[in-house]
């Protein structure tokens, strides 16, 4: 499973990962999105991360995987 940005223009989910959107909506449908929402989990509490100098909201990107959730199931 591609979880990485390959294209420089593509929109990102997690930006201290380099999780492209488009990979975590993939992998949603394909249902592995779990594992990559886990890694970040795991990250994240584990303080690996560094939203505040890599995501241009300055904020933890986990609400983004949750839209994303959200949009992909509904839609």
């Amino acid at each position: 499973m591609g979880c990485c940005n390959t294209n420089i223009d593509e929109k990102l989910v997690c930006y201290c990962f380099n999780i492209a959107e488009s990979a975590y909506v993939k992998a949603l449908k394909e249902g592995k999105g779990s594992a990559l929402k886990d890694f970040v989990v795991f990250q994240t509490k584990h303080n690996y991360c560094n939203c505040e100098n890599l995501n241009p909201s300055k904020q933890c990107c986990l609400k983004d995987f949750k839209v994303l959730e959200k949009n992909t199931m509904s839609g």
